[in-house]
């Protein structure tokens, strides 16, 4: 799987970046963090738990800790653990628990993510000002969703072979029509009496990303939309496929440019146009890449040496199978395992790179969260398309976000929320 962390190490911020903060130690201080800032339904959210989701935050978007900051993410980092409070208050109610054993494996994904064993993360991350096991409570808060979502929603979603053949129709129609690559960030209000908060809050995570913090970062951490976990990324669709109040903005939109927030009947939309091409049908053809990673991990301090380091060690390779055996050599793991992977799927800072490269050449160095990595492309390949499972999956990922979404929704509505900050 060394495609995907690969890309997790170069998408992820370390926690570590973060400027450090001070946990709360004295009596007095004890007192202040333990009150309540969020009362749900008889369940206090604590302004300790508020002031850790901020510090994760400002961290997984890549932004420095300052005051301008904390105001433009208080809102929905306070929205979020609310979300999170009704969740795991109706998981209870269902009886549904994630076993502590899969918070852990999750937890170490993540510290893998940014190079480090668990050990060294969790210390990493006290070192910034942010408890592990506040971390570990939005992990733990996220599974448990998933296992509410996979029992009361999915089974209940069926895509049925004429809806595929529809969508499969409409791209083919669509040949030869402009095709565009869209980021989305989507917060759904309720009722009209959330409207306008939760359009300042689309506003906020505008001018927070308009200031310097990833797109896809952001999206990770707030979007309501079932992209989330992707960064946002709805990959290319023909611009009729966005809903139409997203579309007709978009179609003024160039290449790099961010709108929004765009009101939709339910929510308001944050957009980011990435790129625009002539559509080929049947789901548009891609280029898809697997590599190969060698990285030569370094102290702080020490990157320029890794860099040298790590090309004087690759320079003479020629082939994945002498890059596989380097990487295991110096410690470190190929990429086998993951597949074939779209070139639109890696970041944009090595993307070029990847598409020029030749097969079994080693790139230069990319120095990334504590190590030099160096990049053998193994295989490139042009696609076809989506084919009818590929379309039924993503129909059906669409589908049971949107019912979970409304499950929320009605969750919302039916609780007693107290916000005291």
């Amino acid at each position: 799987m060394i495609v995907r962390r690969l890309l997790l190490c170069l998408l992820l911020p370390t926690f570590a970046a973060l400027s450090a903060g001070s946990l709360p130690g004295s009596a007095q201080g004890q007192e202040t963090t333990m009150r309540a800032a969020a009362v749900v339904n008889d369940e206090i959210v604590s302004a300790l738990d508020l002031e850790m989701r901020l510090r994760i935050a400002m961290s997984g978007a890549g932004v420095q800790d300052a005051p301008e900051a904390r105001q433009r993410l208080l809102r929905p980092v306070m929205r979020q653990l609310i979300d999170e409070r009704l969740q795991m208050q109706e998981a209870e109610r269902l009886g549904i628990s994630v076993p502590d054993e899969q918070v852990e494996e999750a937890f170490e994904r993540i510290a893998g993510n940014n190079n480090l064993s668990p050990e060294q993360f969790a210390e990493a991350i006290r070192g910034a000002g942010i408890l592990p096991q506040a971390l570990k409570q939005q992990v733990r808060a996220a599974l448990t969703w998933r296992a509410v979502v996979d029992r009361r929603i999915r089974p209940r979603v069926q895509i049925g072979e004429d809806e595929v053949t529809d969508l499969l129709t409409r791209l083919k129609e669509g040949e030869g029509q402009q095709v565009v690559r869209v980021a989305e960030i989507f917060l759904s209000f309720d009722d009209a009496d959330q409207e306008a908060e939760v359009r300042t809050t689309s506003e906020r995570l505008a001018e927070q990303i308009r200031q310097g913090a990833p797109f896809s970062e952001v999206a990770r951490q707030f979007s309501q939309a079932a992209t989330a976990s992707v960064g946002g990324d709805l990959g290319w669709l023909l611009q009729s496929e966005l809903p139409p109040e997203v579309g007709a903005r978009v179609e003024q939109m160039q290449s790099g440019e961010m709108a929004g927030p765009i009101r939709s009947i339910s929510g308001y939309y944050l957009v980011l146009l990435r790129d625009r091409r002539t559509g080929t049908g049947g789901g548009g053809s891609e280029t898809k890449v697997r590599l190969s990673r060698i990285a030569v991990p370094h102290a702080p301090g020490e990157e320029q040496a890794a860099v040298a380091e790590a090309a004087r060690l690759t320079a003479d390779i020629q082939s994945c199978a002498q890059a596989d055996a380097l990487a295991v050599e110096i410690g470190g793991q190929t990429s086998d395992s993951a597949g074939d992977l779209p070139l639109d799927a890696l970041p944009e800072s090595i993307r070029g790179m990847v598409r020029t490269l030749p097969i079994g050449q080693p790139s230069e160095p990319i120095a990334a969260n504590g190590a030099a990595n160096v990049l053998v492309v193994c295989l490139r390949e042009q696609s076809d398309g989506m084919g009818r499972d590929q379309i039924a999956e993503r129909m059906s990922r669409e589908k049971v976000e949107l019912e979970a979404q409304r499950y929320l929704r009605d969750l919302r509505r039916a609780a007693n929320i107290d916000i005291r900050v």
